[in-house]
């Protein structure tokens, strides 16, 4: 600190019976207080101005239920036809012929099922986080004899199952990717599916529902299962109508998903020996 420096004298003369007042306080300023300021006023200012670190890495997720690993997944896409859903629908149901299919024709090769995955079945108030995109395959059975099977034998089915332990399955779709921070051990994440068909050979964009009831009112097609505003809360009395709840999980051997069979009333979990497997039944939403 930087002061001015006075020297008294003694020697005075004349009337000595004045007194000179020195000022001498314990008001130092700012001095001293480096500390409390870089404390409670610069660390906490540069911690608002730099944005928050988020680790965008993300993981694969392998389905499983309970404790047994899932084969295969099946999604199988029930069209409308008339007032009901036709449960075996095949690929000449919805306008494909032979020749679509024989020569892969970019009618069926370019059609697809998109798979939607929210972060809630609030449908006013939801962020897409990601989706999926299925295209029709023949399986490994289905060309092994070396014939494309007719239009009218081949179902609007789209099986998935794992190329890592069985080379010849369709591993496209099989597996989630999610971030990593946003699933931990104590908590699990929901994501919610709505899945729609883009069909190469009419133009037209069909919208599935987990539902086989087509006269269903759109308020009953759309109304949420969620009981309180954390989003994992779910009132178990109510089926949701439009989305398949996927639960996203970490254990101690890694990462996987199950797929929720009291959430809605369209999924199958099918166990057969070694065989465990999930059958998605999506029904065509009625535009009447």
């Amino acid at each position: 600190m930087v002061v001015n420096k006075y020297t008294f004298k003694n020697e005075l003369s004349g009337d000595t019976s004045f007194a000179i007042n020195i000022p001498i306080g314990n008001n130092d300023g700012m001095l001293g207080q480096y500390e409390i300021v870089t404390r409670d006023f610069i660390n906490v200012e540069v911690e608002k101005a730099v944005n928050i670190i988020f680790d965008y890495e993300k993981v694969k997720f392998l389905p499983k239920n309970n404790d047994k690993l899932i084969n295969n997944i099946t999604y199988k896409l029930n069209f409308l036809n008339g007032a009901s859903h036709n449960t075996n629908t095949s690929w000449a149901d919805i306008n494909f012929v032979d020749e679509d299919l024989k020569f892969k024709k970019n009618s069926f090769t370019k059609s697809f099922l998109r798979l939607d995955f929210y972060d809630t079945d609030i449908a006013t108030n939801q962020n897409l986080i990601s989706f999926i995109t299925l295209f029709p395959k023949f399986s490994y059975n289905d060309v092994k004899i070396g014939k494309i099977p007719p239009a009218s034998n081949y179902y609007t089915t789209f099986k998935l199952g794992n190329p890592l332990i069985k080379r010849t399955e369709n591993g496209e779709g099989f597996s989630l990717f999610h971030f990593k921070d946003e699933v931990v051990p104590t908590v699990p994440k929901y994501l919610y599916m709505k899945a729609t068909f883009n069909n190469a050979k009419t133009g037209k964009s069909i919208g599935f529902m987990s539902t086989d009831n087509p006269s269903l009112p759109i308020d009953e097609l759309i109304k949420t299962t969620i009981s309180l505003p954390s989003h994992n809360l779910i009132n178990t009395n109510i089926k949701n109508n439009l989305y398949t709840r996927y639960i996203l999980k970490r254990d101690v051997d890694g990462y996987f998903y199950d797929i929720d069979t009291t959430y809605s009333n369209n999924v199958n979990y099918i166990s057969n020996q070694n065989i465990n497997s999930y059958e998605i039944n999506l029904y065509q939403i009625s535009s009447i």
